[in-house]
């Protein structure tokens, strides 16, 4: 178990506030200095600086918070693991991945091998980070972009992103640039999705935006998104597996855009320099 003053130091890194961080602790702002002080004093290091009443953490502080969060991750992993009499298989997954992409891996995992106690969170890439961060989930299958500072990865498969339409849209047919997709409603992923990050990447490169577009829906499900855009209430980006039943189907179809094919790498991470790398690697093969 990790020492108090520790947790202490995680919830400052976090509020980077002294106030708030013994709020949320239900501890007095004196003990929180007191605890941080002691931090400092223990480790010869400045851990946080102020410039009038910013709190900042010193590049010391984020050293110390990685392999702090770290211990605390593979900690979480171990007590969950000498609670259970199945070995457990706490992971995320993001949801193009959770709905779309996994479900044979699951089905395979869950018929064959008995030993393992599987729970899936499936919510979008910057909560599932913070997930590992705080324990609650061993690792995760991502779309969304990471700090390869923070987390080790392996990469699970390259995507194709593509742009879609309802069948009666004029964007059904013909060849279009991101400048003529501006004038029709567009519906997006909530912030921090992998899916929103890759169109706002996708813009910037054409030096466009998402509030670019005539008309901005902001939906949280890609059931929904997809539903909307058969019935040609606006396109939307998504990864190809999202859709390709739809596009098999008639029932939606792909935009033929005049730029390089778009993609990107689905990728399976846990936090850096974990004591438990090498039982993530072997479970890594799980999804294939």
């Amino acid at each position: 178990m990790l020492d108090y003053r520790v947790f202490t130091f995680m919830k400052v890194c976090e509020t980077l506030n002294f106030t708030q961080a013994a709020k949320e602790l239900h501890i007095t702002q004196p003990a929180v200095t007191k605890h941080i002080k002691a931090l400092e004093t223990e480790y010869q290091t400045k851990l946080f600086t102020f410039s009038g009443k910013q709190c900042q953490i010193t590049q010391s502080g984020k050293e110390l918070l990685d392999l702090l969060t770290t211990m605390n991750t593979d900690i979480q992993h171990f007590k969950t693991q000498l609670k259970q009499d199945l070995q457990p298989l706490n992971f995320g997954a993001t949801l193009t991945i959770g709905e779309y992409v996994l479900t044979d891996s699951l089905v395979d995992i869950l018929a064959n091998h008995p030993n393992f106690q599987v729970k899936m969170l499936v919510d979008n890439t910057e909560t599932l980070l913070k997930a590992i961060d705080n324990g609650q989930i061993d690792f995760a299958l991502i779309e969304g972009f990471f700090s390869k500072e923070k987390y080790d990865f392996l990469p699970y498969r390259t995507e194709p992103f593509i742009a879609v339409a309802s069948p009666d849209s004029p964007l059904a047919s013909g060849s279009y640039s991101l400048e003529d997709l501006l004038a029709y409603p567009i519906i997006v992923r909530e912030q921090g999705s992998g899916t929103r990050e890759m169109l706002e990447i996708t813009l910037k490169e054409a030096n466009l935006t998402i509030s670019d577009f005539r008309k901005i829906t902001e939906i949280g499900s890609l059931n929904t998104i997809c539903e909307l855009v058969q019935k040609n209430l606006g396109i939307s980006f998504v990864y190809q597996s999202v859709v390709q039943k739809e596009i098999s189907a008639g029932k939606l179809k792909k935009i033929a855009l005049d730029i390089p094919a778009m993609s990107h790498d689905f990728t399976f991470i846990w936090r850096k320099n974990s004591h438990f790398k090498y039982h993530y690697q072997d479970v890594f093969k799980l999804f294939f």
